[in-house]
């Protein structure tokens, strides 16, 4: 028996977004004839705060870590990802997305620029992950 395949094809933000999701139909009509299965995952900035913070959020706002797992995923032989490209957060992208967040209820921390604590130096780390070329695992 033939195992079926499966391709992981990224969603993103901003400018990419158009790419990711004009393209998406273009790959699942091209895979559909093959029984190749697509799936999602989401590499947003949103997405990749709220990945890092599942601690500060509700049950219900809790979401799987796709990047890490697509880093994993990659380093895999039988792997097929399409990853268009993502953005490499700056500051105030960062600050931006995540008073966005908040706005929708979601209690994430405030970016600490010039942590004190240790728990403020460890919200620091976790969001500097996410930022910049950090976000590459792929």
């Amino acid at each position: 028996m033939i195992k079926k395949s499966t391709i992981i094809y990224t969603k993103t933000d901003e400018a990419p977004a158009l790419a990711t999701y004009s393209f998406l139909p273009i790959v699942q009509a091209f895979a559909a004839p093959s029984e190749i299965h697509i799936e999602t995952r989401d590499i947003s900035l949103a997405a990749r705060i709220l990945a890092k913070f599942p601690d500060f959020l509700k049950e219900n706002q809790i979401i799987a870590d796709d990047l890490n797992e697509l880093g994993i995923l990659a380093k895999s032989p039988d792997a097929n990802i399409i990853k268009l490209p993502n953005i490499s957060a700056s500051i105030p992208q960062l600050l931006e997305a995540i008073k966005e967040l908040q706005d929708k209820g979601y209690s994430l921390p405030d970016y600490p620029d010039e942590p004190k604590t240790d728990a403020e130096k460890e919200i620091k780390s976790r969001y500097d992950k996410i930022k910049g070329s950090a976000v590459n695992p792929t």
